[in-house]
């Protein structure tokens, strides 16, 4: 019984340690409501209890441009990897 206790007791501690470190990490992005007052997380763009509009701070739109090159380098890659098992297929079978 003794060490079934022990272990229940590290478990509580770890489980503690954790939802300390979840808790820490949570404060790092929440915000004041500049309407309500109420506590909102840093990325929301409607407060949830006013509906209030929010600034996000610090999450800006996605550069379309850079979205853009970043897919086509990525179709590309993939590609050439599709190429180069067909060819490895091909070289294998003959």
């Amino acid at each position: 019984m003794r060490k079934d206790e022990e272990k229940a007791a590290k478990k509580a501690a770890r489980e503690e340690k954790r939802a300390e470190k979840r808790k820490r990490a949570m404060e790092r992005h929440i915000v004041s409501c500049p309407h309500c007052g109420k506590e909102v997380l840093d990325h929301m763009t409607e407060c949830p209890f006013c509906h209030g509009q929010l600034t996000p701070l610090g999450y800006g739109g996605r550069d379309e441009k850079k979205f853009k090159i970043a897919r086509i380098v990525t179709y590309s890659v993939l590609f050439a990897i599709a190429i180069a098992v067909v060819v490895v297929m091909f070289v294998v079978a003959n």
